[in-house]
């Protein structure tokens, strides 16, 4: 033991003083580290984890599972063994040597031959989840690592009596080239079945374009996210098609998990006490024009933000986003400048873009218990703060996060309320969204959303995830007798064709008011080390209506 113990204090050493070779590859926005970091934080093992940007590099993670490793007594049995299942996917970055398939060579091919294939299709179905998982192809050398593995999914669901599915298969390589540049590319192509009685496509697809003509009752649809990093002393630049996530809730008012992910160049820099964050990426507007001649038009449409996370102290962490929309003209040089402030910027540019800005903080007033809260500003007018003008448009969003130390759990709860015409503006090269989808809260303006949920590791392998929520959705649009007025419910809106009459009289919900509840099971397990099966039961009830949805999937990666 005491040696094991030696053995981590040096990496932990190596680590801070960057002296091991690592990759500086992104972790996935959706992977399970991210809860489970979070969860040790609120107990108070590193509640100076900042992780309110994501996705956070592989050396970065790293470095917080080994800081984790001197509370491990104080841990509950399964963290334990969580933590040393975390650890085991960090092999790189703490100095372990090769891949245990590359004894004999620096490369290995899974297909290249029959015995290499046999072993891997029996290590498959065999191996136990703290081995590390296999490669079609994997490539170590001093200074280069490289590996490409397939996935395939497949996902059967239910709606009361009417059953559908969804298949994904693809293939994503990662590259370490040296000390300081990565690379990761993917690529998937989606079969999904639709019968007549439910034509809502699944949460699976992400916003691309989807083909759902070609055979009937049949939508395919397909998608590539990479990235280059850059990373040294000056930080980490990248330029990506990549998911990007910024805020402290489960779901984000400034740049969301359900966000479709767009092209940007990207700047990340860790300073002792705060993190700085730069982004600059292309949109697309929701509609366009077609000639003959030049076929569609699209007008040009940019996003530019930046987001501060400070330290204040271990226990109390503040963020300041700042975040700008702007198009129909080439990218603006002063918007360039990572370090610039935005607000004064637009100002100075003519006051014609549309920009917002988020307030965010979050306490550790006790161990196992994290207080969070982030007000998102896109217009407000202080001589009528607290009247229902219409251009008071801004979100709140408030939390807590309990984790026991003495259960492998988590219980969340949030409550977030938007007023309408947030996120909209006068021109759709100006809305906060990206192929007409919202770039922020997921359900858009005019919405109030209340969420609940408990996490629940039984094991290394095996999850429970119990959730609840409530939403309450206004409408789109309001008839006055005469015609139709969008009343800011939906961000693609023009706020300039609203009804005036209603300018003093939006409240934070408009128009007919839909509410949804819903009760939600899902276990997640890990049969092996390459193979995960997960399904969910979830009773969901709209305005006084009861459905049922159920699902089945298994994920298989190689």
């Amino acid at each position: 033991m005491l040696g094991k113990n030696t053995y981590i204090r040096a990496t932990v050493l190596l680590l801070l003083t960057s002296c091991l070779f690592s990759m500086q590859l992104f972790v996935p926005i959706d992977d399970a580290v991210y809860p489970y970091l979070e969860r040790q934080a609120t107990r108070g093992f590193i509640p100076e984890f900042l992780n309110d940007s994501k996705p956070l590099q592989r050396d970065e993670v790293a470095f917080w599972l080994v800081k984790l490793h001197d509370f491990e007594k104080k841990m509950h049995r399964v963290d334990r063994n969580l933590l040393e299942d975390f650890l085991g996917e960090y092999r790189v970055e703490l100095g372990r040597g090769k891949h245990p398939d590359l004894s004999e060579s620096d490369s290995r091919l899974g297909i290249g031959s029959w015995k290499n294939f046999k072993e891997d299709m029996h290590c498959l179905f065999v191996c136990d989840t703290y081995e590390e998982e296999k490669h079609i192809y994997l490539h170590e050398s001093e200074n280069t690592i490289f590996w490409i593995n397939s996935d395939f999914t497949f996902i059967g669901e239910g709606k009361n009596n009417i059953v559908r599915f969804i298949d994904r298969l693809g293939a994503e390589a990662s590259m370490q080239l040296g000390k300081h540049v990565s690379l990761f590319v993917d690529g998937y192509f989606f079969h999904h079945f639709l019968p007549d009685e439910w034509r809502e496509i699944s949460d699976e697809f992400a916003g691309y374009w989807i083909n759902d003509y070609a055979v009937k009752n049949f939508a395919t649809f397909d998608r590539s996210e990479a990235y280059m990093n850059v990373s040294g002393d000056f930080g980490t630049f990248t330029l990506a098609h990549y998911p990007i996530v910024w805020g402290s809730g489960l779901h984000s008012l400034i740049l969301a998990e359900e966000a479709i992910p767009f092209g940007s160049l990207r700047w990340i820099k860790t300073f002792k006490n705060f993190k700085y964050s730069f982004v600059h990426g292309t949109l697309l507007a929701n509609n366009y024009t077609w000639t003959e001649a030049e076929g569609k038009h699209y007008p040009p449409k940019y996003l530019v933000g930046h987001n501060i996370e400070i330290k204040f102290t271990p226990r109390f962490h503040a963020t300041f986003t700042e975040m700008i929309v702007y198009g129909n003209r080439l990218p603006e040089p002063s918007y360039l400048v990572p370090s610039i402030f935005l607000w004064p910027t637009e100002h100075a540019l003519s006051d014609r873009d549309n920009k917002m800005i988020q307030l965010g903080a979050e306490i550790f007033p006790l161990n196992g218990l994290r207080v969070y809260g982030n007000v998102l500003l896109d217009e407000l007018v202080f001589g009528k703060i607290f009247k229902d003008f219409w251009a008071n448009k801004y979100a709140l969003q408030g939390g807590f996060q309990w984790s026991p130390r003495s259960l492998p759990m988590d219980v969340i709860t949030e409550l977030t309320a938007v007023h309408p015409w947030t996120y909209a503006h006068k021109y759709e090269f100006t809305s906060y969204t990206h192929h007409g989808k919202d770039l922020g809260f997921f359900m858009g303006p005019n919405t109030r959303f209340l969420t609940s949920r408990i996490n629940y590791d039984l094991s290394v392998k095996n999850k429970l995830i119990f959730a609840y929520h409530q939403c309450w959705e206004g409408a789109d649009v309001l008839n006055d007798g005469v015609r139709d007025y969008p009343i800011g419910g939906d961000s693609n809106q023009n706020y300039e064709e609203r009804n005036r009459d209603l300018d003093n009289a939006t409240t934070w919900l408009m128009g007919d008011i839909q509410i949804e509840r819903s009760f939600g099971l899902a276990w997640e397990h890990r049969l092996r080390n390459q193979i995960e099966i997960r399904t969910s039961c979830e009773l969901r009830e709209i305005n006084d209506q009861f459905d049922v949805y159920y699902s089945l999937g298994i994920n298989t990666r190689y």
